[in-house]
């Protein structure tokens, strides 16, 4: 089949075009949401996730004032969200809010408001918690009695240099508050504390596994501060916790501690704390932390 051949008019006209036709379409000159609106669209999307039978009610920077909860700096209130449902039958608050500490400041800085607004802490018990982290979530529920009992739930998490809070609060029954005080006040398997982050450091923990008669729980800490004072730190947690040091022992660069301890039931067990240099991945050390060995 014969070539085409273009007339040379054609290819005039078709570059002279190309640098047109070649420009990016020009980027859309929609203005940004106003407060108000964005306030809107995010009341709109609440009401959607509750069905048509939902209440959704958003107040912006407090909490509700029918809520027995005062929460005062440096704790700072960015919203509480109150849902209702089955006709106000069951009623939901979430207040978000959060502060410039660091999550474990911020948590005493919580309880201290709630306290003063009439709140209790609730009894803990859940697994072994080991290392934290910057992504370590911290848990804390809390009661109050009165003419209408709450129960509260606290998640603290710290992220982008600051700790976010988010607090569920809702409406329980005097059997509700009985059955909480009644609660078990030990940790299953172990006394595991959670150990506080080396100041400085990124820490990068796993999973804290559980086993009958014990858990371990892992920690990457990136630092470059010298391996007995990395150690040292989360030793003096351990013993603060009651962990009472039996032998230390050194082989090359891992170090590893044992201990004796009783966990919240009275039972007598070894703990370990080990160390060792990690070249990979941005330097520091790998720590490891055990509870092993029950007696019955």
């Amino acid at each position: 089949m014969p070539r085409r051949i273009l007339p040379t008019a054609f290819l005039v006209g078709a570059m002279s075009l190309s640098p047109v036709l070649a420009q990016p379409a020009p980027a859309s000159s929609a203005a940004a949401p106003s407060a108000e609106q964005s306030a809107q669209l995010v009341e709109r999307l609440l009401r959607s996730m509750t069905g048509p039978n939902g209440d959704t009610q958003v107040t912006y920077g407090a909490v509700p004032g029918t809520l027995p909860l005062r929460l005062a700096p440096p704790l700072e209130v960015l919203a509480s969200v109150r849902t209702g449902q089955s006709g106000g039958g069951y009623v939901y608050w979430r207040i978000l809010a959060g502060s410039a500490l660091p999550a474990e400041e911020t948590r005493a800085a919580l309880q201290k408001s709630l306290e003063a607004s009439g709140w209790k802490p609730q009894p803990f018990y859940g697994p072994p918690i080991g290392f934290a982290t910057q992504q370590t979530a911290r848990n804390q529920g809390f009661y109050r009695e009165g003419g209408t009992n709450f129960v509260l739930n606290a998640n603290l998490v710290e992220r982008g240099g600051r700790t976010e809070i988010e607090l569920g609060v809702n409406v329980v029954s005097a059997q509700a508050i009985a059955n909480l005080k009644k609660a078990p006040t030990y940790r299953p398997q172990s006394s595991l504390p959670l150990l506080r982050a080396f100041p400085g450091a990124t820490v990068k923990g796993g999973y804290t596994p559980t086993f009958p008669n014990g858990s371990i729980s892992s920690a990457h800490v990136q630092t470059p501060r010298p391996a007995g004072e990395v150690f040292n730190f989360y030793s003096a947690q351990l013993k603060a916790a009651g962990w009472k040091a039996r032998t230390d022992t050194t082989d090359g660069p891992l170090r590893v501690v044992t201990y004796s301890l009783r966990d919240l039931n009275g039972r007598e067990a070894l703990g370990t704390l080990g160390l060792r240099p990690w070249e990979k991945e941005g330097g520091g050390y790998v720590l490891t932390v055990s509870v092993q060995g029950f007696k019955p």
